[in-house]
């Protein structure tokens, strides 16, 4: 009975973190974590994220789109707007929002580890983690969470 109970109120604190969105996004949370695991099928839940095909997730009415190697989330995709994956509207981490230009985006993010201002596409490095900027008519359009690789 104790167990239950610990596991809803762990339930009811995540999933009230991932609403809120200013606490956090949930993204970097779910790297390299197993799709199976608790704190995954919460996210999933929270955002309706479906098994869309083998190792891919998604959500079409949330903008987020899902890759798993194995059985580990690699990458987590979050889409502005996408005809195939929709919009992701709620806040983004780290106080990026979607058509910040690239100058805003340095001036939240610092400078990026790797940028190609040709084709609109900025790396930042966190510890155990990388956020890829994409941009499109020079406005943040697309974000990758990944982690880092060794």
């Amino acid at each position: 009975m104790k167990k239950i109970i610990t596991l809803f109120c762990l339930s009811i604190l995540v999933l009230t973190g991932f609403s809120l969105g200013t606490v956090r996004d949930g993204f970097v949370e779910i790297l390299t974590r197993k799709v199976e695991s608790t704190e995954v099928q919460q996210f999933f839940s929270s955002y309706n994220i479906k098994n869309t095909a083998g190792g891919k997730y998604s959500s079409a009415e949330n903008g987020i789109d899902i890759t798993t190697k194995g059985d580990s989330v690699v990458q987590v995709d979050v889409y502005r707007k996408s005809a195939v994956y929709g919009s992701y509207t709620r806040p983004l981490s780290k106080g990026l929002a979607f058509g910040m230009t690239p100058a805003q985006v340095i001036a939240k993010l610092g400078k990026p580890t790797t940028s190609y201002t040709n084709s609109g596409y900025a790396e930042y490095d966190f510890p155990g983690y990388v956020i890829t900027c994409w941009y499109e008519d020079g406005g943040l359009s697309q974000l990758s969470y990944s982690p880092k690789t060794q």
